[in-house]
């Protein structure tokens, strides 16, 4: 089963997801009214999240070695990381303890280090190994529809990894919340790696206040090769 992929992201005028002052509180309010089963993050964008907002100096603890006890009735989505590279090597505890996650998920490929892989088995992350060099991304999600039972992903990364999923025909839907500034040079653009057109339908837009508009997109899919990215 292949579950629904939403790309949701905030931007400026001119397409940028960096550079400028970003809501988080509407970002997120908005990302979770998406009733996401599973949240999905690059590990850049998951490694700069540690830095930029918590205190990257937080030891890990016992309780962070162990898999959490399932809940019953928990309906807070996977958070989901694509680490072919080992960037999140003692940092996924700061996920593991975030409240409005219920589990941390990683994608590694066959190519992923070795330390890496033990630093995983031995804390107890589930994984998954797809790919070769890099996490073929279009399989992963099929394996986690399948194995986990999800039905709607929402990517909340950086521009590369949403920019592949966009390009490659993987995700069903753009979450754009559009922000009244012009970032300017230097930020990184959405869509700027996009090889090729793709076609949208707008199906909701709705003013939020103080210019701001939250805009969703379905993409009209073509039939495409997927690969691998992170």
């Amino acid at each position: 089963m292949m579950p629904k992929v939403i790309v949701h992201s905030s931007i400026s005028l001119d397409n940028a997801v960096t550079g400028f002052d970003i809501d988080i509180e509407l970002h997120y309010g908005r990302l979770h009214s998406l009733s996401p089963d599973a949240v999905l993050v690059g590990s850049t964008t998951a490694r700069t999240g540690i830095e930029m907002f918590l205190d990257a100096a937080m030891p890990e603890a016992l309780e962070d070695m162990k898999h959490p006890l399932p809940v019953a009735g928990d309906t807070r989505p996977l958070g989901i990381f694509v680490d072919s590279t080992g960037a999140l090597l003692n940092r996924l505890h700061f996920y593991r303890r975030m409240e409005h996650i219920r589990d941390v998920i990683v994608l590694i490929s066959e190519a992923t280090p070795p330390g890496y892989v033990a630093y995983l088995r031995e804390r107890e992350y589930p994984f998954i190994v797809c790919g070769r060099e890099k996490v073929d991304i279009a399989k992963a999600c099929r394996i986690i529809g399948e194995a986990y039972g999800i039905s709607c992903i929402v990517s909340e990364s950086g521009r590369d990894l949403n920019d592949h999923l966009i390009q490659e025909q993987i995700a069903d839907e753009i979450s754009l919340l559009l922000t009244p500034v012009i970032a300017g040079p230097g930020g990184k653009r959405l869509f700027a790696t996009v090889q090729a057109p793709v076609a949208l339908d707008l199906f909701d837009l709705e003013d939020l206040g103080k210019g701001r508009v939250h805009l969703r997109y379905r993409v009209v899919k073509k039939d495409v090769v997927t690969g691998g990215s992170e």
